[in-house]
């Protein structure tokens, strides 16, 4: 099964962006994606907005994952995403979120993607594994937070 640290690579961390809605937030994601990656940007933008219109993707404490599926996408992609300022993301807390996990994956990876919102709201239950996580202040270092936190044992 594929983990977040599988798939999320520095040029993919988006450190103190400033965006104010959830449209200029895509559209950023989808610049870099397409930039990177060669995902047509306007598309990555629509999957991921056309996902949120259903309801929000927020688990609360400041974290949402967006998620869309692509056509023609051949492996999943990720992305991590931390704003200067939080914004309102339809949280259940109420909370803005400032931390964001984008995950775009292949229109049949139903098991694949699963696993990996598992895995991710996981990690972001954990309050040390945030503090750490807003610690870093470059991509190599998330990434490698990412690459080698291991849970609290239950």
């Amino acid at each position: 099964m594929i983990t977040l640290s599988d798939i999320l690579l520095p040029e993919d961390i988006l450190l103190d962006l400033e965006v104010g809605s959830a449209a200029a937030l895509f559209d950023e994601v989808g610049q870099n994606m397409q930039r990177w990656h060669g995902l047509p940007r306007v598309q990555v933008a629509a999957a991921l907005g056309q996902r949120e219109h259903f309801g929000s993707t927020a688990l609360g404490q400041g974290v949402a994952i967006p998620h869309g599926r692509l056509a023609g996408l051949r492996q999943t992609h990720a992305a991590y995403v931390r704003l200067r300022r939080p914004m309102p993301f339809g949280a259940p807390d109420g909370k803005p979120a400032s931390d964001f996990i984008v995950l775009l994956v292949p229109e049949r990876a139903t098991e694949e993607h699963l696993g990996i919102l598992a895995g991710v709201s996981a990690l972001f239950t954990d309050p040390r594994f945030r503090a750490a996580l807003h610690a870093c202040d470059d991509p190599h270092g998330v990434r490698a937070l990412f690459r080698s936190w291991l849970p609290a044992a239950a």
